[in-house]
């Protein structure tokens, strides 16, 4: 695969995980607060609102952390050059593409859609969403394969 196509291949996939995220977050917020799979032993999804970052850190400040996303965004378009391997950069524009579909929420918003909750029994994971999740599993997989 040459240059060109690698990079168009990454936008493709950093849009992709974008509007996944943005669909699911529209489409949880159709129903409002109500659950919209009622709690299973450990699942549930809802609408929520979260003007903070991970675990609702900085709660109430979505536009520095918004810039944040920004600043990240931009550091992983500088070090691109740095992903080797194609899976390394298929990862990168993964987390990319969640890392924008959380930025667009704060500044269009000024809060993300948070979803999916998971009840343990012994701990209640706080509320996450789709882009969440493949900032973190990819976060993880990138650490193991850089």
């Amino acid at each position: 695969m040459n240059s060109l196509q690698s990079r168009c291949l990454c936008v493709a996939v950093s849009l992709l995980v974008a509007i996944c995220d943005q669909w699911t977050k529209h489409t949880v917020a159709m129903f409002g607060p109500q659950p919209v799979i009622a709690s299973r032993p450990f699942l549930s999804l809802s609408y929520s609102e979260n003007t903070g970052g991970a675990w609702s850190a900085f709660h109430g400040h979505p536009y520095p952390l918004a810039a944040v996303g920004v600043v990240t965004m931009a550091a992983i378009l500088l070090c691109r050059k740095y992903f080797s391997t194609s899976a390394q950069k298929i990862l990168m524009a993964i987390i990319f593409g969640g890392i924008l579909g959380n930025t667009i929420d704060r500044i269009f918003r000024g809060y993300v859609i948070d979803f999916i909750a998971l009840d343990l029994q012994f701990y209640r994971w706080p509320t996450f969403n789709l882009a969440d999740c493949v900032i973190c599993v990819g976060t993880l997989v990138f650490l193991f394969t850089f």
